[in-house]
């Protein structure tokens, strides 16, 4: 069992919208994720506009978060994220039970290092 985050645009249960800047999320949506199975779905929120405020993968990481589940992720970020354990994996979009059908799918692809996020712009 794993726990999980995705960021959401706000908590609206499985039809949450992914937020396409996770740098700049406030809300996670966070559950145990195992053998294709969800349980314990729940929402934390982070405002990391907030002078002394932990940025998102620091709050993640000291919230159990292994996994994040993302489209994509900034460079800093995504550092921040591999050198706590946490595993990143990318190319989510749509609403939280788009992501889990896609996790379940295996669609996403995990990201070891910095150099395989893609942020060229077409």
């Amino acid at each position: 069992m794993v726990r999980v985050a995705v960021p959401v645009v706000s908590p609206e249960g499985m039809r949450s919208e992914l937020s396409d800047h996770f740098g700049m999320a406030s809300d996670f949506a966070v559950f145990e994720y195992d053998n294709g199975e969800i349980s314990d779905l729940r929402y934390i929120s982070n405002d990391p506009s907030k002078k002394g405020a932990m940025n998102n993968g620091q709050f993640l990481a000291e919230n159990g978060v292994k996994m994040v589940l993302a489209g994509s992720i900034g460079p800093h970020m995504l550092a921040v994220l591999l050198d706590r354990g946490v595993r990143v994996l990318k190319g989510a979009v749509g609403t939280l039970e788009d992501v889990l059908e896609d996790l379940k799918a295996g669609m996403l692809t995990e990201v070891y290092d910095v150099g395989d996020m893609d942020y060229s712009r077409s």
